[in-house]
């Protein structure tokens, strides 16, 4: 089978299509044959070495869907023949084992290349909002980056819950498409300071909750935007630049500032079978959708990578063998 490898950490060049083993599922793994695979940031952090993963050479990718063609021991509920998306490591492959706790049946209206577009956005979206964010009907949520892969999910989830929603994007196209999944409000943080607009829209009171994922001035003046009793969600830092807290930003106010991870969370803390079993019935009935950006062959992996590295994209880079 053929996967996109790497052999070193580096730019777009290290990115290799080539020829490996099929693996064979150990116990409490799947086999799947891939018929998409999702692109995220962490991918590239990855190519760099900014990500953890497994020993080199190996395979990227976090996320893919397709058939299940292989069982390993001690698996239960999956059938060979099953249409499933799944996640975990090495995805960016023709061939791809799952640990079956993360491995999802999806619906039949789902169309198969976005469907391995979806595990990491959706559950990311999900956790953020409900599990760590405590997120409830009538609250104020400000979303950064809100055409991401992410920003997009949570911008619908988050209306179809109740809240109020603000988003924030570069360009008036990115903003166009936040509106267009329901965001209330959008602040292009290009030419305007979106601190101050959060101020004035809010009247000075700030928003309940904050997800944030861009790291540096972003989350210092994100931490600022949050009511008293406010929660703000830092799930990345995409600048790479740390951030400077002065914790009088976080007591004065009682504001509470969580971390989440998908890679990094032991398995069992996050109940990734109950949010899908909730998201599933959102997703066939239209109240979410995942926006694709442009789907691409595997073997010209680099031009997605170049892509999310130009903060181009609007919604999901989907990869496919």
């Amino acid at each position: 089978m053929k996967a996109v490898r790497i052999h070193e950490f580096g730019d777009l060049d290290v990115l290799k299509w080539e020829d490996m083993d099929r693996p064979t599922p150990r116990p409490r793994q799947v086999l799947i044959q891939v018929d998409s695979a999702g692109v995220n940031y962490a991918d590239l952090m990855r190519r760099q070495g900014g990500y953890p993963g497994p020993d080199l050479p190996s395979t990227l990718g976090l996320e893919a869907a397709g058939t299940v063609v292989e069982i390993g021991n001690d698996v239960s509920g999956l059938t060979i023949g099953q249409k499933v998306m799944g996640m975990g490591p090495q995805g960016n492959a023709e061939y791809v084992a799952v640990n079956s706790n993360f491995v999802f049946p999806y619906p039949d209206q789902l169309d198969p290349i976005e469907a391995g577009g979806m595990p990491i956005v959706f559950l990311t979206a999900y956790h953020i909002l409900k599990t760590r964010g405590g997120l409830r009907e009538g609250n104020t949520v400000l979303i950064q980056a809100g055409a991401s892969g992410v920003g997009t999910v949570a911008t619908q989830l988050a209306k179809a819950w109740g809240a109020k929603v603000i988003t924030t994007a570069s360009s008036e196209d990115k903003l166009e498409l936040s509106k267009s999944l329901g965001s209330d409000i959008t602040i292009n943080y290009s030419d305007k300071d979106f601190e101050s607009e959060i101020n004035n829209i809010t009247g000075g009171k700030g928003v309940d909750l904050v997800l944030e994922c861009v790291g540096g001035q972003v989350l210092e003046k994100s931490i600022r935007c949050l009511s008293p009793y406010g929660v703000l969600v830092s799930y990345g830092n995409a600048s790479g630049v740390p951030a400077n807290l002065p914790s009088t930003d976080i007591t004065s106010d009682n504001r509470t500032v969580i971390g989440f991870s998908m890679g990094r969370s032991p398995a069992g803390s996050l109940d990734h079978q109950l949010a899908m079993a909730e998201l599933f019935p959102m997703i066939t009935n239209g109240k979410v959708k995942l926006i694709v950006d442009r789907v691409l062959p595997m073997s010209n992996v680099a031009d997605a990578h170049k892509h999310l590295a130009n903060r181009g994209t609007r919604g999901k880079v989907i990869l496919t063998p």
